[in-house]
């Protein structure tokens, strides 16, 4: 399944310079600015859902989406036998992989296996709480090693799940055999991170940075804060806790590691400047567009790989800086909870029709993909994703950026990005 999202990733959507009417992507000045899009919005900063109709949202995002945990109420320990399932899915093993080029031997397969270290699992399983200290990537299997589908490729790490902020709360479930991985569970994923990257605590100060009551939310594409002597990112829609402020700069709390491996709260002061709002942006379509936007030109970053994001992350990351928590990945972002107008029975012209009437900041979504809509110029619609590549006159263009676009971009299948839509969701 992974391998042939990946295949559409590669061989499916992106790149060109094109005057605004030219099908395809478009570079043209004003298209590929949010204030073209915001001063164009008949939604205004109208408010979609207040705090409690977030929390709602959030909750049937929970229920509807079986990735997505309710992680304060994740129980003390699990059974060992399940641990053990969710250790042994080895999916990514069963295809042919390669490292630096050269195909992966079964032996280096099974040495893989190995590390996962199902042998020390007990009957049953206490969970150890533990915060993400700098931006760390969620890996398949207790390994940084990248592996690939294809001899030749080097963006589409196979193992590659996805990356978690600083300042996320973890649940600690498992330790690989050679002790360099920690398997965990976070709020919308579960993997294996490296040691190094979180820090045990206690639950109580564990819930202090999941359910913070005064943070800060990154807006910008990113910051780097000091933690002793490492500068760490924070990707858009970070949520970091605030210890106090004046009027002028906050003094936030943020995660360190110390040579124990447990947390010590590092204290560090920043000035107040726009990459950074006090608590939620309010929940806008205007406030969504701004966001996704602050990637445009960004490399596509598969995995949150390149300090980056794919196409999924680039929705996740816009809406949770309004304190909406999305699914991580497209699929599941696609069957979750919203509003749903299925597009999949429709032909070009009656998809064309729903798509007019969605709000700005809606999403699209079709096998393998999805795009931030943005609304109509000269009546044609717009969107703003992350892509890969397309299809030219039978040839793959790679991309391997955030673009804006319309929908005529031809996929792997010679189908258009119109007419392999499949949902539309407006996430209310």
């Amino acid at each position: 399944m992974l391998r042939r999202f990946l295949c559409l990733c590669l061989l499916c959507l992106c790149c060109v310079a094109v005057p605004v009417n030219a099908a395809g992507i478009t570079n043209f000045s004003k298209l590929v600015t949010a204030d073209y899009w915001i001063e164009n919005n008949t939604d205004e900063d109208t408010i979609i859902l207040d705090a409690e109709g977030i929390a709602k949202l959030n909750a049937e995002v929970r229920k509807k989406t079986p990735a997505v945990y309710d992680l304060e109420n994740y129980p003390a320990t699990i059974k060992g036998r399940n641990l053990k399932s969710m250790l042994t899915n080895f999916e990514a093993l069963e295809e042919d992989l390669y490292l630096r080029g050269n195909k992966v031997s079964d032996n280096y397969k099974n040495i893989l296996r190995s590390l996962v270290n199902t042998k020390a699992v007990t009957q049953e399983v206490a969970v150890q709480y533990a915060v993400v200290v700098k931006r760390a990537n969620l890996r398949n299997l207790p390994t940084g090693e990248a592996l690939y589908y294809f001899a030749a490729d080097n963006n589409f790490d196979a193992l590659q799940e996805t990356a978690l902020d600083p300042c996320e709360p973890v649940i600690v479930l498992h330790t690989s055999e050679n002790k360099q991985f920690h398997y965990v569970q976070a709020a919308n994923y579960r993997g294996w991170i490296s040691v190094y990257d979180i820090a045990y605590t206690d639950r109580d100060t564990w819930l202090q940075f999941l359910k913070p009551k005064h943070f800060v939310v990154v807006v910008g594409k990113s910051i780097k804060l000091k933690t002793w002597n490492d500068n760490v990112e924070y990707q858009l829609g970070s949520r970091i806790p605030i210890s106090s402020e004046d009027n002028k700069s906050y003094v936030l709390n943020v995660p360190g590691r110390n040579k124990n491996g447990n947390l010590e709260k590092v204290k560090v002061k920043v000035a107040k400047n726009a990459s950074l709002a006090e608590g939620y942006l309010p929940y806008t379509s205007n406030n969504i567009v701004r966001s996704a936007f602050k990637f445009y030109g960004e490399p596509y970053g598969w995995g949150g790989l390149k300090s980056s994001v794919d196409c999924s992350s680039l929705v996740y990351n816009a809406y949770r800086t309004v304190g909406v928590y999305l699914p991580r990945n497209a699929d599941e972002q696609e069957a979750s909870a919203g509003l749903h107008i299925d597009l999949s029975k429709l032909d070009d012209a009656g998809k064309l029709e729903a798509i007019n009437a969605l709000p700005i900041g809606a999403c699209l979504y079709m096998d393998g993909h999805c795009m931030l809509y943005l609304g109509k110029s000269n009546a044609i619609p717009y969107v703003l994703h992350s892509l890969g590549s397309y299809y030219k006159d039978g040839k793959s263009v790679n991309t391997m950026r955030v673009v804006v676009s319309d929908l005529t971009l031809q996929r792997h299948n010679g189908k258009t990005l119109l007419s392999d839509l499949t949902t539309a969701v407006v996430y209310k």
